[in-house]
């Protein structure tokens, strides 16, 4: 009887000879790239949350083409007007933007934009939505304005004033 189940066994787990297809989620099936950008990945996303990140777009570099830092520029000055507005809400006002602090942020935003173009060697960011790794300096100086606006927002908005000083007691008259 011991023999019996021995021997089943042996023969349940002897080696596939080929003859059935594996599955995907067999250990022999070959192995599947996921090619989709990882949870990590530098995306607008990420610039828009101030999380840290990881620059892994796939890109070929090219030789410098001045449409393609135009275009650079443009994709990032595109993200502004949304960036900024969303940077300059404050919880106390009912998530509506402070124009003001949205004009001040779109305005330091087109100026840090300006090192975006990286020199039109390739795209800023892949099709994917993710940031090219040449990218790195672009990608702080935006997130350097969206940080400051979200802190002006939050500060502007939620600070009590100081209290007003009482009047001196030296200077009434008798």
């Amino acid at each position: 009887m011991i023999s019996v189940v021995f021997l089943s066994l042996l023969l349940g787990a002897a080696p596939n000879d080929g003859s059935g297809a594996a599955s995907a989620q067999s250990l022999e099936a070959p192995p599947v790239a996921d090619e989709s950008p990882t949870a990590w990945s530098c995306t607008a996303d990420t610039l828009r949350s101030g999380k840290e990140c990881v620059f892994e777009a796939e890109l070929t570099p090219a030789e410098p083409n001045k449409d393609q830092a135009a275009s650079n520029i443009r994709t990032i000055q595109d993200m502004a007007r949304t960036l900024c507005a969303e940077s300059s809400k404050s919880s106390s006002t009912e998530g509506k933007p402070d124009r003001n602090l949205a004009t001040t942020c779109e305005k330091k935003y087109a100026a840090a934009a300006e090192r975006c173009g990286l020199e039109g060697t390739s795209p800023i960011v892949d099709a994917k939505g993710r940031f090219a790794p040449a990218a790195r300096a672009c990608y702080r100086a935006i997130s350097g304005v969206l940080q400051e606006t979200q802190m002006a927002a939050s500060v502007g908005k939620t600070a009590v004033p100081a209290p007003k000083s009482p009047p001196s007691r030296g200077s009434a008259s008798l």
